[in-house]
């Protein structure tokens, strides 16, 4: 369906907001949640995910941001649950001045009630930076393991010789223990080190019980 249907990109999905939905995306991954709001800028749903369950009952809910070019399938699962049908009927009362109070009070209790489940969670901004900053570490040393320019052979003697000992690329070089340059193509003879070096023998055994191992 075309977006000319739409008289704006928020007309789009803007009626979804407050129902309960499935949404599948294109990498098969399922969400369930509400339909907390609609990006047109960004073409974002947000849906706010319940975590409680048969066992545990809780109020912590996930907020997830999904690509609307992402999106294979939306399944509609409920309708909002302060949504009042325009098919029911009810039956005029009559009550007392006291009891209206009561009712405007438990009212606009209820609709504070609604309005702090729909606000967003608060977020440790410090805690997601230090995360994101771990996670650029760890991505940034696993990059220093994979050789540039190198043969597979040569990288397969790399990560066998790093499950043993500390292991670094220079160049096409494997830098073990910070002073055993193991040189192409990887023998045992083509291990070199500083003037009296007490490791390089334990390198040796190492790199040839490895070759060994891999078979080369």
């Amino acid at each position: 369906m075309e977006d000319k249907f739409y008289k704006t990109n928020e007309d789009k999905f803007s009626w979804i907001v407050g129902l309960k939905v499935r949404i599948k995306t294109t990498s098969d991954e399922q969400f369930e949640g509400e339909v907390f709001n609609y990006d047109p800028v960004t073409a974002c749903i947000i849906i706010l995910s319940d975590e409680s369950t048969p066992a545990v009952v809780t109020q912590k809910r996930t907020v997830r941001i999904i690509l609307e070019s992402s999106i294979k399938e939306i399944k509609c699962l409920s309708l909002p649950t302060n949504t009042n049908s325009n098919t029911t009927t009810t039956t005029p009362t009559v009550t007392s001045p006291a009891t209206n109070k009561q009712n405007n009070h438990n009212n606009h209790h209820h609709q504070n009630n609604i309005n702090n489940d729909l606000s967003l969670p608060s977020l440790n901004v410090q805690l997601i930076i230090k995360k994101q900053d771990e996670v650029i570490k760890k991505a940034a040393q696993k990059a220093m393991k994979i050789g540039v320019g190198v043969t597979p052979e040569a990288q397969e003697i790399f990560n066998s010789l790093s499950r043993t000992l500390p292991c670094d690329w220079s160049g096409e070089n494997i830098i073990v223990l910070n002073e055993v340059k193991i040189s192409s193509p990887y023998n045992i003879e083509n291990c070199t080190g500083p003037e009296n070096c007490k490791s390089i023998e334990r390198v040796k055994k190492v790199l040839e019980a490895e070759r060994k191992k891999l078979k080369i």
